[in-house]
């Protein structure tokens, strides 16, 4: 079929483009307005004069109809979005517990920091304690070599000191000899 030289795919490609400009409000409109031109066109003309009387009742009604549609719209889109702040303020409340369970982990976190500073202060204390330890014991055991040392010293003196008795009785024996030979 062809309309003004165009096939019948390029018209309805042209209608539907147009329809979509003019929107659903307008095309409702537009669709009342061709009803009323076909009931007018398929009437006589004793119902002209009672139709028109008819259609501003009908436009009233229609009018009325439209505000109605448009007003449970607005509803319905306050409605939504109601729902959307409730679900908005329920996010709001789990971030806002999740914050707060961020915050406990990073006390607990700073805590078990505290405790590990605390265990190397412990471990640096109990290493301290240990080398002050080896040192008591390589002190003691220097004290106890220094007593066998004493121990050896005061018998080594024991042996000097007879051996130096024994030089000076020698020594007397043989100056008492010695004089009395030069005596003699």
């Amino acid at each position: 079929m062809n309309f003004l030289g165009f096939n019948s795919p390029v018209i309805f490609i042209i209608t539907t483009i147009i329809l979509i400009i003019l929107g659903p409000k307008r095309i409702e409109k537009g669709w009342l307005l061709f009803q009323r031109l076909l009931k007018f066109l398929l009437s006589d003309a004793d119902n002209i004069s009672k139709s028109k009387s008819n259609v501003k009742s009908l436009i009233d009604v229609n009018s009325e109809k439209i505000e109605v549609s448009e007003v449970k719209e607005e509803l319905i889109e306050a409605k939504l979005e109601e729902s959307e702040l409730s679900e908005v303020k329920e996010e709001v409340k789990d971030v806002e517990v999740k914050k707060s369970k961020v915050s406990e982990v990073k006390e607990e976190v700073k805590d078990v920091k505290v405790k590990k500073s605390e265990v190397s202060e412990v471990k640096k204390g109990v290493k301290e304690a240990k080398v002050q330890n080896l040192k008591e014991s390589q002190v003691k055991k220097n004290i106890k070599k220094a007593k066998v040392d004493e121990s050896e010293i005061g018998v080594v003196k024991e042996e000097v000191l007879k051996s130096q008795l024994k030089d000076e009785k020698t020594r007397t024996k043989t100056k008492g000899k010695v004089n009395k030979e030069t005596k003699g």
